[in-house]
């Protein structure tokens, strides 16, 4: 599994954003996600305080420049959700490679967009997995 092609798909097929019409490669919500998700991964955030950074559709904001602004962000329950799987999977393949060995994930994570269950269920297992 590569982390940034998983978090950057993750990021471009959840929030829309037309590159060429706005002439920015991002924008302020795609921005806004992977650098929160990026300063807590460096700054190795447990999972579960990474997931008390939502509420409902809102997100603290955290980074080198920002701490703790708080920011709407355009994902629904499952996506927010999502989110918070794809920042575990990362989280626990880079400090505890061995308990993700049973998964078979692809390169980019694309099986779980779009995917509810199998969101609802990998985070479950997952989220246990850490925890023990």
């Amino acid at each position: 599994m590569n982390t940034e092609l998983a978090l950057l798909k993750f990021i471009n097929h959840y929030v829309e954003h037309d590159p060429v019409k706005s002439s920015k490669r991002y924008n302020a919500d795609q921005a806004n996600l992977v650098e929160t998700f990026g300063y807590n991964m460096v700054e190795k955030v447990h999972p579960k305080i990474f997931e008390e950074c939502f509420v409902e559709n809102i997100m603290k904001l955290k980074s080198k420049r920002i701490s703790d602004e708080y920011v709407k962000i355009p994902l629904t329950p499952v996506q927010i959700l999502h989110f918070k799987l794809l920042y575990y999977i990362v989280y626990t393949k880079k400090n505890y490679p061995n308990k993700l060995s049973k998964f078979n994930f692809s390169e980019d994570l694309s099986e779980l967009l779009d995917n509810e269950n199998k969101i609802t269920n990998l985070y479950k297992e997952i989220k246990q997995i850490i925890s023990n």
